[in-house]
């Protein structure tokens, strides 16, 4: 058995409920990701111009458009993923996580690509399991050329990994590439790829869960160098793996989507590239017009595109029912430690 394999094989039980909630009965990921904080913000003010509205977004602004989106867009996903900021408490005191959706919790503080990551001050795994969330998402900006920088992120994921161990939840770690200090669009990109391949094989270990960029610029590749991307990146991430948008045009993303899945890839945690525009709308009234006519219809499009093309994360792990049933002993509550029988003359 493979130690990816054997990893979900014995998955604990928090975790493996994790997974279970966060997933489709095919085992597959349909997230709308809504744990943006800076992105929202300027966006916002952006509508606020628009709108001739002065002054910076407000909290409430922020966190109605979360709400509103979880609400409207994400009928159909199996998760929806939320910030601890404007989004995470709000959206569960606020009834905006529709039923039967599971729920995941940002752990990380929003920072520059660039800076060393670092969790939300105040914020930390335990309370996020103690919340009720099905699994805790970290993102990691790695540039895999830098030694000294990939272990202070690298290492910081390895302590919130040990946390998330110790409160027996599931970690998703999410990886993004950053432009160096004067580096060029050209050269950038050319590494870009490398880098997401590489990033991919060194988080792999460390989490449950990847949520990993696309591989290339399908518009300047040939075919078949985005396939070859592909299969290096799915061979590279030895856990399921899902594609995150980078806020990027919905129609490039609808073609991401597709090629990903059929590469192997686990299902889709999107957000900015379904539902930008809306804060482009000159009313609050087309605003949620949009959410309704637009932002819906995306999602439940991409959605069709896992359930026709996503490999589960047991289908790719080649994991039975039958195996998950059979891993764990009659006694496995007690760690194999033999305990004092409790007798009694009831019937239960």
């Amino acid at each position: 058995m493979s130690d990816t394999k054997q990893h979900f094989a014995n998955l604990t039980p928090g975790k493996m409920r994790g997974l279970r909630q966060i997933t489709d009965d095919k085992g597959c990921f349909r997230v709308l990701a809504l744990d943006q904080s800076n992105s929202f913000r300027k966006a916002l003010k952006q509508t606020h111009e628009i709108r001739g509205i002065e002054g910076d977004a407000t909290h409430e602004e922020i966190r109605d458009a979360k709400l509103e989106f979880s609400s409207a867009i994400g009928v159909n996903a199996s998760a929806v993923l939320m910030d601890v900021n404007f989004g995470l408490r709000q959206a569960i005191n606020g009834n905006a996580i529709p039923r039967g959706v599971g729920l995941l919790a940002r752990l990380e503080a929003s920072r520059d690509p660039g800076t060393p990551g670092e969790i939300e001050p105040g914020w930390s795994v335990a309370q996020i399991k103690q919340m009720g969330a099905d699994a805790v998402k970290l993102l990691v900006h790695l540039d895999m050329g830098n030694e000294q920088a990939t272990e202070h992120q690298l290492s910081l994921a390895r302590q919130v990994q040990k946390d998330c161990q110790d409160n027996d939840i599931l970690l998703l770690i999410e990886e993004l590439s950053y432009k160096r200090p004067g580096e060029g669009d050209d050269d950038y990109a050319k590494r870009k790829v490398s880098n997401i391949i590489d990033a991919a094989g060194a988080l792999g270990p460390i989490a449950d869960i990847l949520k990993l960029e696309f591989p290339g610029d399908i518009n300047k590749l040939s075919p078949s160098e985005v396939q070859d991307n592909l299969s290096a990146l799915n061979d590279a991430a030895i856990r399921p793996w899902v594609l995150l948008s980078a806020g990027v045009d919905f129609d490039l993303f609808e073609k991401q989507v597709e090629l990903a899945m059929k590469a192997g890839c686990g299902g889709i945690m999107a957000g900015r590239a379904i539902f930008k525009e809306w804060f482009l709308e000159k009313t609050p009234a087309d605003s949620s017009a949009f959410s309704k006519n637009i932002g819906k219809p995306r999602f439940d499009k991409l959605c069709n595109l896992v359930a026709q093309h996503a490999t589960g994360w047991q289908k790719r792990l080649g994991i039975t029912d039958a195996e998950l049933l059979n891993t764990f002993a009659p006694d496995w509550y007690t760690g194999g430690k033999r305990v004092a029988a409790v007798t009694g003359t009831g019937e239960y």
